[in-house]
């Protein structure tokens, strides 16, 4: 939760595990209605007022989450959904405050043993109009999984992937330097961690939880 001039907000962040409304070829699970419930369950009992969801599945499966949410009586009028080059899930954000800018990162590409691959979820980016005069950007992410890959280590796609995203939030301190930044989502590493520590940076302008 984030507090400012006697108010309070609170930002969220949640893996939703392949909540897909149709299988894809490589992901053969739709999403359960037992488990859509407690997703559901899950989100409500936090109550953000901002969230980012990774693995979810198509713009389509994104806004059946919304509707069953407001249903429940949780609105969140203001949405984005990224796809990146992972076809099957994706990254999305529901908001209670306007989304005011959006920047979506579906391209970003890196070099890995001379190799060129690009940032397999990409990486959300919103500005969000939280009062009349506090405004700050999201940036969601989720890195490359443990999981062994044949394309390359898993480890240094994710540092790879982790130096990207620390790029972009460069960007944003250098264009000012008192911005107001949320980093969050699954990095899918440990707090001591390259990844993590890459992300988080140094000096002036060292990200903080």
């Amino acid at each position: 939760a984030f507090g400012f001039s006697a108010e309070v907000f609170r930002v969220a962040t949640y893996n939703i595990e392949n909540y897909l409304d149709q299988p894809t070829e490589s992901r053969p699970h739709a999403k359960s209605t037992e488990a859509k419930a407690k997703i559901r369950e899950s989100i409500e009992f936090m109550n953000p007022d901002v969230l980012a969801l990774e693995e979810m599945g198509t713009t389509n499966a994104l806004l059946e989450l919304r509707a069953s949410l407001k249903a429940d009586g949780l609105d969140f009028p203001f949405w984005e959904h990224v796809s990146g080059a992972d076809t099957n899930i994706h990254i999305a954000v529901l908001s209670k405050f306007p989304i005011i800018a959006r920047c979506p990162h579906t391209n970003e590409e890196f070099l890995l043993d001379g190799r060129r691959f690009r940032v397999e979820r990409g990486f959300a980016e919103v500005e969000i109009q939280a009062t009349t005069n506090f405004v700050f950007t999201l940036i969601a992410a989720h890195l490359k999984s443990q999981l062994p890959s044949p394309r390359a280590d898993e480890a240094e796609e994710r540092l790879a992937e982790a130096k990207v995203l620390r790029s972009i939030i460069d960007e944003h301190f250098k264009s000012d330097v008192d911005a107001r930044l949320i980093v969050l989502g699954d990095f899918n590493d440990v707090k001591d961690s390259d990844a993590i520590r890459e992300i988080t940076g140094r000096g002036r302008f060292k990200l903080t939880d």
